[in-house]
């Protein structure tokens, strides 16, 4: 798909990025600007920044950044043809694309499972609520659920009529193949193809934007499928690993809350929404996962796990307590009375006690004594010791070093036992974690540094897939993106050779800025990022230098004028550095050269005369500045 610049200049003026963002990042203001936990890795404290007034994001965590575009790209994996596509249609922007005979011919299979998805969903809405849902929606009624809830989430009903799915949506237009991709149908052994859902109440899955990625479906009551529940199979769209029920519907209460309550079934998840507790989720046809959590961690570092009270529901909690405190979240749990569930629970006791219940939620730490008192682990001593291991063991899973010692706390009071002995042992488990996360660190990918000076490296050329420079060199290039006319003039003012700049994406980074500053232009971040679209390097390049730090404070003064100044001061100072470096590099060659033929004191003075020459020169170069500044003011 091919796009004229100005329609999609048009698009990305169109898209607010804070509102962009804040669909997957629960975001807070800090001065103008935004910050919350990065969605595209895990972490506790918040490293992702969005410059609305620039229209830009940058995490100081994993490295990613860019514009709207690259946001989207990056969030969903989109090339970025289908950005321009997606945000087009979020800004009801009527796009002119130009395809190649290619392109047309290729249809997206994404795309089209998503078509057939959203087709299906729409003929199961319609099924329910014709004679052939009847018995369906009664049944829905009968237990408890209101006609809006049933809206909300888009529940349908799938008869029990073979072929009635695939007839519909082939006289849509859809083939075989696609719905299959779906994982709407599939083949008997005979060959004959097969409806998945059939004599069941449907419950669309959605992804966190509202897009239906695959459906749940619970068999009628009375009905001869021998499971209970069934769900789609993965496919390109949906892995159940990697959703959460709900989650679009409750993702702005969960925001507002401050907390997740994760429950184990679709059924739970519409009886606790529909009481009124709006910020519920649930897995998605599988047991909790890392994914899922990392899903949830981009809304909350809060999450409640709601269970029932027999042993399968138990153990699923520890379970989910173990995954969620490793994955950084703060856990509270909620038993239900024994045979209760939350659906049941509400629906018997009302909505009032459920709330209630809510607010007596306790610590993770207190429910798994109580697993180990109910399977007779405080009986004796040895399993005693053992048991309280273990909780030691989860503590030494918190990634918050200062909240650990609160929870060891919390145990010693629990278990009358001695603090310093706890202590000790989470120390020796903590130790033991670090050892084995140090020996897999090689595995992960290492965050972005900036290296030590080193004469001999200084001149050597970066690695071509490296956006890594020597600070210097990242502040000069950050300072002329926040700033490129002010530090245009201080780079010619002091006569800085950019061959000094090391890495050649760098390099011309600034030289294409300063060409620009030149002819009166002063690019925007975003500016950049469409100049250097398509092209991996300079774009790595941008997310990595694109935000000055001073930027990313909540006190700092935020007129312009004081902007500007802070980018040209880092420069003066960054170029000052290398300066100064260039001129170590030249005493240290011109040391080398003494040392093989001169004495000792005829070496030491000539090393103090070539250092007073190198600080005048470098004293020198500030002059002209500082007259243009004074001239200037």
């Amino acid at each position: 798909m091919i796009l004229p610049e100005s329609q999609v200049e048009q698009i990305r003026e169109a898209t607010n990025i804070v509102d962009l963002v804040s669909e997957h990042v629960r975001l807070k203001k800090r001065g103008r600007n935004y910050s919350g936990l990065c969605p595209f890795h895990n972490e506790k404290t918040p490293s992702f920044s969005v410059l609305e007034d620039k229209g830009i994001f940058k995490c100081f965590g994993c490295g990613k950044g860019g514009d709207v575009f690259s946001f989207v790209m990056q969030m969903e994996g989109l090339t970025f043809p289908e950005a321009l596509q997606r945000l087009a249609k979020r800004a009801n922007i009527e796009i002119e694309q130009v395809q190649s005979e290619d392109e047309l011919r290729a249809r997206n299979q994404r795309d089209s499972i998503f078509d057939v998805l959203k087709a299906a969903a729409t003929w199961y809405f319609r099924t329910l609520r014709v004679a052939d849902g009847k018995s369906a929606m009664d049944y829905l009624l009968k237990r408890g659920l209101e006609p809006e809830t049933i809206r909300k989430f888009g529940l349908g009903y799938a008869p029990d009529r073979q072929g009635q799915l695939i007839q519909t949506l082939t006289d849509q237009g859809y083939s075989i193949e696609s719905i299959e991709n779906a994982g709407l149908i599939t083949r008997r052994e005979g060959g004959e193809w097969f409806e998945r859902f059939r004599g069941r109440v449907i419950f669309p899955v959605f992804s966190a934007t509202g897009r239906i990625v695959g459906f749940g479906g619970r068999v009628m009551p009375g009905g001869t499928h021998p499971a209970k529940y069934i769900n789609s199979p993965d496919t390109q769209v949906y892995h159940k690993s990697q959703i959460l029920y709900g989650l679009f519907q409750a993702k702005d209460a969960i925001r507002r809350k401050e907390y997740a309550l994760l429950v184990e079934g679709y059924a739970d998840v519409l009886a606790v929404f529909q009481s009124g507790v709006e910020n519920v989720v649930a897995a998605s046809g599988t047991s909790l996962t890392t994914e899922q959590l990392q899903l949830l961690k981009r809304y909350t570092n809060n999450v409640v796990l709601l269970f029932d009270a027999d042993t399968a529901g138990k153990n699923a909690a520890i379970r989910g307590i173990e995954l969620a405190i490793e994955a950084g979240f703060d856990v509270n749990t909620v038993v239900l009375p024994a045979g209760e569930d939350p659906d049941s629970f509400i629906r018997s006791k009302g909505k009032e006690a459920f709330e209630v219940a809510l607010e007596h939620r306790q610590s993770w730490i207190e429910t798994k004594a109580q697993w180990f008192e109910e399977h007779g682990a405080f009986k004796e001593p040895g399993q005693m010791a053992a048991a309280i291991r273990s909780i030691v063991e989860t503590v030494a899973k918190v990634p918050d070093a200062i909240k650990r010692p609160l929870f060891i706390q919390k145990l010693g009071d629990r278990f009358g036992l001695n603090e310093q002995m706890l202590s000790i042992e989470l120390q020796k488990l903590t130790q033991e974690r670090e050892a084995r996360r140090e020996h897999k660190r090689f595995e992960e990918p290492a965050q972005q540094e900036y290296p030590p000076f080193d004469d001999e490296d200084y001149h050597r050329e970066m690695p071509v897939s490296s956006n890594v420079l020597p600070r210097p060199e990242a502040a000069i290039l950050e300072a002329i993106i926040s700033d490129p006319i002010g530090v245009s003039r201080v780079i010619d003012a002091t006569g800085l050779d950019l061959n000094s700049i090391s890495h050649h994406v760098a390099r011309e980074i600034i030289s294409y800025v300063m060409q620009l500053a030149e002819s009166g232009e002063a690019p925007e971040v975003a500016d950049l990022y469409a100049a250097y679209r398509g092209r991996t390097e300079y774009e790595a390049m941008l997310a990595a230098h694109s935000m000055l730090e001073f930027a990313l404070s909540a006190n700092w003064d935020e007129s312009a004028t004081t902007a500007h100044s802070v980018a040209v001061r880092q420069a003066e100072d960054a170029i000052t550095t290398l300066e100064t470096q260039k001129a170590h590099l030249e005493l240290s060659k011109t040391q080398q050269l003494l040392k093989a033929s001169a004495s000792t004191d005829e070496v030491d003075a000539m090393l103090r005369q070539a250092g007073a020459l190198a600080l005048q020169r470098l004293r020198g170069q500030r002059d002209p500045l500082s007259e243009q500044s004074a001239n200037n003011s």
